[in-house]
């Protein structure tokens, strides 16, 4: 059973993290432009605090709790369904003007939150995590979460353009530590996918509380790379179609 300390720990960083989220949006929606409509924001908001209160009740309902028969993980869904849908949201050309007024530093900076995964390796050193699981996760997340403050100071100080390079590469570090965390939660946890863990099967990440973690934080972690990937994309489209349009005159 995870201690009312670690409980209060990973309550306490979807909180952390959500407020941050709803704190971007209502940046975003501030700096609109005059007479721009607020219904995106609205929007936006009002989701991120309905699926972080749904993966709350579900996580407390055991709904996402799996074991040796289990043949579907319902953590799949929880974490696969809200990427989706903020990924469907790009399609939406108020929400990609509101990405593009949040500065891409403070997009890449707010991961900083990813040391939260350290976590992991407390509830290791306590054997409530198996270390196949807690340790590729944990060390992965902190240094995530350290090197998005050095690249938000890279954007901040060189620009979006210089710092083109190291915003990627954070990205794809970013992005495949989360691919390794899931695949190794789900070959850790107790279902016919299990092949890690044989003998200490990873309980913990499919129950209450740190289902909250893949179930909340790592969406909100993919979908803000991938923001991030799409201003840069944009960034550089708008760039080369600049330096054509100059050519042509």
């Amino acid at each position: 059973m995870t201690s009312t300390a670690l409980t209060a720990a990973v309550v306490a960083a979807d909180i952390i993290v959500c407020t941050a989220v709803l704190a971007t949006i209502a940046y975003a929606a501030r700096t609109r432009r005059r007479g721009a409509v607020r219904a995106p924001y609205v929007l936006a908001a009002v989701g991120v605090v309905a699926w972080g209160v749904l993966a709350f009740v579900l996580a407390r309902e055991d709904v996402f709790a799996t074991d040796a028969g289990t043949t579907i993980p319902v953590i799949a869904f929880g974490i696969a369904v809200p990427i989706v849908a903020g990924i469907a949201l790009l399609r939406v050309p108020g929400v990609r003007r509101a990405i593009e007024r949040i500065p891409l530093q403070w997009l890449v900076g707010v991961q900083l939150y990813r040391v939260l995964g350290g976590l992991f390796l407390v509830a290791y050193a306590r054997d409530e995590m198996p270390g196949e699981f807690a340790l590729p996760a944990g060390i992965g997340d902190i240094a995530v979460g350290i090197a998005a403050v050095a690249v938000a100071y890279l954007v901040a100080t060189r620009g979006a353009a210089r710092a083109r390079t190291a915003v990627l590469a954070w990205c794809a570090f970013g992005i495949a530590d989360l691919v390794v965390a899931v695949g190794t939660g789900f070959f850790s946890s107790p279902s016919i996918l299990q092949q890690l863990a044989l003998d200490d099967p990873n309980l913990a990440i499919t129950r209450y509380p740190f289902v909250l973690i893949p179930t909340f934080l790592v969406p909100v972690s993919i979908l803000l790379h991938v923001y991030v990937i799409a201003r840069l994309r944009e960034r550089s489209a708008a760039t080369t179609a600049s330096m054509r349009r100059a050519r042509v005159a």
